[in-house]
């Protein structure tokens, strides 16, 4: 009888850890996919058009154009104005059970700053955009990484140990894609995130913010079925071996 009660555990314990924890991850995946999906409709269904034509309430809009001169910015003169920052801090981790890179801190700033297409010029918040949709950012060098800490308020003394780094940018001259919903703003027209909205600002231009999406959902995807199909066999084989076990024991004299 004891061996019996022991080995229901055993198989539980094997349903938990091979079963239920993959099941978990996979669920987590499945519905970042489902995530990912949405905004690519979302931004494929956008309207394409341009800043001359945009009105308050005319529904999701995608605009491609340059981030104007801009006098007060995070950083830099005017026509290299730094209006969106974000650096990513990673840190390698290794024990006796695992080893690999963990978030340390990923932190952003962006303004309001002026958007132009050649018909025209509105307002863009950068607060809430998608960014996972920022490109793949840059390894910044020792200067860049001290003044972004500087422009963020990131504490020097928690960057200690084996680090990784990278950085975004979005500065006055650049070329954008912007899919958001243009509203009235105290200065005028103004393109920025509402809750529940997809909201894009990105240097990705025409089919790559597509591009990119779609290749997020599929990873997505693809990770959610390697671990929920193994995850969802050994659950079912350890609760299988479990119930066996207990029959084992309430069957024997």
């Amino acid at each position: 009888m004891t061996e019996n009660v022991i080995a229901i555990f055993a198989w539980l314990g094997a349903a938990c850890f091979c079963g239920v924890l993959p099941l978990g991850f996979a669920a987590i995946l499945f519905f970042t996919s489902r995530k990912r999906g949405q905004v690519g409709s979302a931004v494929g269904s956008a309207k394409k058009t341009s800043v001359a034509a945009l009105k308050p309430g005319s529904g999701l809009v995608r605009l491609q154009g340059k981030i104007a001169a801009q006098a007060n910015a995070i950083d830099g003169s005017a026509e290299n104005a730094l209006v969106y920052l974000r650096l990513k801090v990673e840190k390698y981790e290794s024990d006796s059970d695992s080893s690999g890179w963990s978030g340390l801190t990923d932190k952003a700033r962006g303004i309001a700053f002026q958007f132009q297409d050649g018909t025209g010029a509105v307002w863009v918040n950068p607060d809430g955009l998608d960014k996972q949709l920022l490109g793949d950012g840059i390894v910044p060098d020792e200067n860049q990484i001290q003044a972004a800490c500087i422009l963020l308020g990131i504490s020097p003394n928690m960057l200690r140990g084996q680090l990784r780094f990278h950085l975004w940018e979005l500065r006055a001259g650049q070329t954008i894609s912007v899919v958001g919903l243009p509203m009235q703003g105290q200065g005028g027209l103004l393109v920025t995130r509402t809750q529940g909205q997809t909201f894009v600002v990105s240097p990705l231009l025409g089919q790559a913010v597509e591009g990119q999406i779609s290749s997020q959902t599929k990873k997505a995807q693809t990770w959610t079925l390697v671990l929920g199909i193994p995850g969802a066999i050994m659950l079912l084989c350890g609760m299988t071996g479990a119930l066996v076990s207990l029959v084992r024991m309430l069957t024997t004299k």
